[in-house]
């Protein structure tokens, strides 16, 4: 995708299929909120990326890191009059699992900093997903990898958190209809219906929903529509198909999504 001085690549990386990879440069294009299934990790080469989440505005400048959890809200715009260019690692939850596991010796692990100062991961990182681009050899692509996401682990990862901010009585109404949204994501779905799951009135469900998840249902569900159709894409399946496939009214619906959350269009999404 190229617009101006603006582009993007997202593609999953020759050395691991666990692991997608975007390459771009903005200048004034922003995300919508949104938020990723994975554990994403970027390294800001020019500029500086802005982020609005719910702790509040976080401005992630060259030569660093910017970190987020699986699930965590936020948005993404140009923190300097010149853009900002960047590289992303989108790390599948259970890879980084088991990694944790084995470093760390537990399998519950956190980042607690959004913006991450570490001049020895930032530039081990970066070498890492530049290799990714040319790599002839999956073999060094993947240990690559894995020794880039093991370092990031333990260097900043914590243990943890579950227990510590989750606890069960307050999440159980919004996990009954976050579950719902999981399993009928292909449908329609009403707020009579998540109600009815969660055992809670309407209007009570919809606030608990965003405070546990950071959106409301209709948008939770989207993102999660969208994350699904970039799997798709990324396997090589045609965008009118994936369209029809992952419940979005035509091609020009999923392409606006895809723009608005991923920053490309269907057709910078590669395999």
């Amino acid at each position: 995708m190229g617009s101006g001085g603006e582009q993007a690549r997202l593609w999953t990386a020759a050395g691991s299929a666990r692991v997608d990879l975007l390459a771009a440069r903005f200048e004034r294009f922003a995300f919508d909120r949104h938020s990723h299934e994975e554990l994403a990790v970027g390294v800001i080469e020019q500029g500086a990326e802005g982020l609005h989440m719910a702790g509040g505005k976080v401005v992630v400048p060259a030569g660093q890191l910017v970190v987020l959890n699986p699930g965590q809200v936020h948005t993404g715009f140009a923190a300097d009059e010149s853009g900002w260019r960047y590289r992303m690692f989108y790390f599948d939850t259970a890879l980084v699992d088991e990694l944790a596991r084995e470093r760390l010796g537990a399998a519950d692990v956190w980042f607690p900093e959004t913006a991450v100062r570490d001049a020895a991961l930032f530039a081990r990182l970066r070498h890492v997903h530049r290799e990714q681009e040319h790599a002839g050899d999956p073999l060094t692509a993947e240990s690559l990898l894995l020794g880039g996401l093991g370092a990031l682990l333990r260097r900043q990862a914590r243990t943890g958190r579950v227990a510590a901010i989750r606890p069960q009585d307050v999440r159980r109404g919004p996990d009954l209809a976050r579950q719902l949204l999981h399993d009928r994501w292909t449908e329609p779905v009403t707020v009579a219906e998540l109600s009815a799951a969660a055992d809670m009135p309407r209007a009570s469900l919809i606030a608990a929903f965003r405070q546990a998840y950071g959106l409301p249902p209709h948008a939770y569900l989207l993102r999660l529509r969208a994350n699904r159709a970039r799997r798709l894409l990324l396997a090589g399946q045609r965008p009118a198909e994936v369209a029809a496939a992952t419940g979005f009214a035509d091609q020009s619906h999923l392409t606006r999504i895809c723009k608005r959350y991923f920053g490309v269009t269907p057709g910078a999404i590669r395999a």
